[in-house]
């Protein structure tokens, strides 16, 4: 065949797979751009619940960076058994002429308006970063003696506000703009930090064992797309860590490109507190009503009990659940993933993901409970099949890159069929049956509470613990529902939806509580002035 037939066909052949230009139709995205306009799939949709989800996301961060301070602080201040009611009264007091009931407020306007009256608009701060300031600066007065005393606190507010550029006061769907603000006097955040924060998939969550609040890096970001998705309006962030001298402000946008955009700063600055970080964000909704976000941050109060929890409503109400005890938990321990929670596409990219060389420091070393000798004794069990279909066997010494996909699988099946030892429970840290009986008592001076806290234990390859508290009478009012009887949590996170589909849910429903002289609602769980709180 001549050089120029050569040629010939080789054209041919790229032509007749693929015309030249031809980029294809599919195009690879971020896990911004998917979430942006998904913020529903993790709770930021349309609905009372929304109100919620922006005071869950916030107030769990806000008790993490406080529990992060406390475990990282060598100076622990000396707090007393309980947060001083006086301080709570002053905090009151002091807030009182800032509030006013904007959910009144905003229904005297939009019934003017129906009725074709002129009505005057409350006039909003301007947007400038030095307005800001003066704002965060006027929020923290309140709670100077708190900031004084560095007691543990987080502060939630949620006001309805008027924006009639962005909508209506009497928008036909009813949406209404709300002004969201939390602060906590936590570790604060370095500035490589803040500049991951609201970022996708940057947590500072683990994926090592241990017991932890929060969604792996989903929550604010979800939140500041939804911000920005129904606002358009920047994200104000304050932040000092424990450490600095200097807090670092900013305002910033999040993009689908999974970076940040900032109108202003991040600069540093002088500012009136120690340590933490205040948000500052507006996003749309309905009306807020009571019996959502204002339930959670009650809830939250009683199984962190070690921090003080304050939740301003849009009504202008302040409601103030004070530190109970002046001690923290202990920080839970970390572990690697136990053999028994591991399936074959896990196992599959920690072999990927390792830095480990050898099969031997792979096991031993991504695993807990895999010594070397049981590390010999899986690569033995798998050396059997490798055996019967006549492959070559592998050893602790085996690359990890070398090894085949039928090695792997065969590695996998003698890796899944060992029996090992339960994983550490020190990764889980109970609220513990005393906090538990103090804290219920101080809350509702019920005439009877017992608490009980199990001993940790596992299922799965994964520790748990289960705690339960029961308590009758006091200041517990008459139950109209069933959802003001049982509470339930998971580590220390209230769970407020999904109740006939829980298992404690349903424990609680088959017990015959009328030879308790308790009655019951239909679907079982007992009625009266009684509460069950179930971690």
């Amino acid at each position: 065949m001549s050089p120029a037939s050569k040629k010939t066909r080789k054209k041919s052949s790229r032509s007749s797979a693929v015309p030249y230009g031809d980029a294809g139709d599919i195009k690879q995205g971020t896990i911004a751009k998917f979430m942006r306009k998904r913020t529903q799939l993790v709770g930021f949709e349309t609905g009372l619940n929304k109100h919620t989800q922006y005071a869950i996301e916030f107030l769990d961060n806000a008790i993490d960076a406080l529990e992060s301070w406390w475990w990282k602080t060598k100076k622990h201040p000396r707090l007393p058994e309980h947060l001083d009611p006086a301080i709570v009264e002053e905090i009151k007091e002091k807030l009182q002429p800032m509030l006013y009931d904007s959910i009144a407020l905003s229904k005297r306007l939009e019934k003017a308006i129906r009725e074709g009256k002129e009505v005057e608009i409350p006039a909003r701060p301007k947007e400038t970063l030095e307005e800001k300031l003066k704002q965060f600066r006027k929020f923290l007065v309140p709670f100077r003696t708190l900031i004084r005393k560095n007691e543990p606190f987080a502060v939630i507010q949620l006001t309805e506000i008027q924006m009639p550029d962005l909508v209506p006061i009497d928008d036909d769907e009813g949406l209404k703009v709300y002004e969201f603000t939390c602060f906590d006097n936590g570790v604060g955040m370095v500035p490589s930090d803040f500049e991951k924060y609201g970022i996708y998939l940057a947590s500072s969550k683990s994926e090592r064992l241990r017991q932890t609040r929060g969604s792996q890096g989903f929550g604010a970001p979800s939140a500041f797309s939804d911000a920005q998705n129904t606002t358009g309006k920047p994200i104000f962030a304050v932040t000092k860590r424990f450490t600095a001298d200097k807090a670092i402000v900013a305002d910033f946008f999040t993009t689908t490109a999974n970076t940040k955009q900032y109108e202003s700063g991040p600069i540093e600055m002088d500012l009136p507190f120690e340590h933490g970080t205040y948000i500052r964000l507006y996003y749309l909704n309905i009306q807020y009503r009571r019996g959502y976000a204002d339930t959670y941050a009650e809830m939250a109060s009683l199984l962190n009990s070690h921090v003080t929890i304050i939740f301003i409503d849009p009504y202008g109400h302040v409601h103030v659940y004070p530190r109970r005890v002046n001690k923290f938990p202990d920080e839970p321990k970390y572990a690697q993933p136990h053999p028994a929670s591991i399936r074959i596409g896990e196992f599959q990219d920690l072999l990927r993901e390792t830095s480990e060389r050898t099969l031997g420091g792979f096991l031993t070393k991504a695993f807990c409970r895999i010594s070397m000798n049981k590390a010999r004794q899986i690569i033995n069990e798998a050396n059997k099949e490798l055996g019967r279909k006549h492959l070559p066997k592998i050893s602790l010494k085996t690359p990890v890159d070398a090894l085949s996909k039928i090695e792997i699988e065969l590695l996998y099946k003698a890796f899944s069929s060992q029996d090992y030892i339960a994983p550490p429970t020190d990764t889980v840290v109970p609220v513990g049956e005393e906090v538990f009986e103090q804290t219920i008592q101080m809350a509702y001076e019920p005439d009877f509470v017992t608490a009980v806290t199990r001993k940790p234990t596992s299922g799965k390859g994964l520790s748990f613990a289960v705690e339960v508290c029961i308590a009758y009478g006091g200041k517990i009012p008459p139950a109209t529902s069933a959802s003001m009887v049982l509470w339930r949590f998971v580590n220390r996170v209230p769970k407020l939806r999904d109740n006939s589909d829980c298992a404690t849910w349903k424990a609680c429903a088959s017990v015959n509580w009328r030879n308790y002289k308790v009655q019951t609602f239909d679907n079982g769980i007992p009625r009266g002035p009684i509460m069950i709180f179930i971690h």
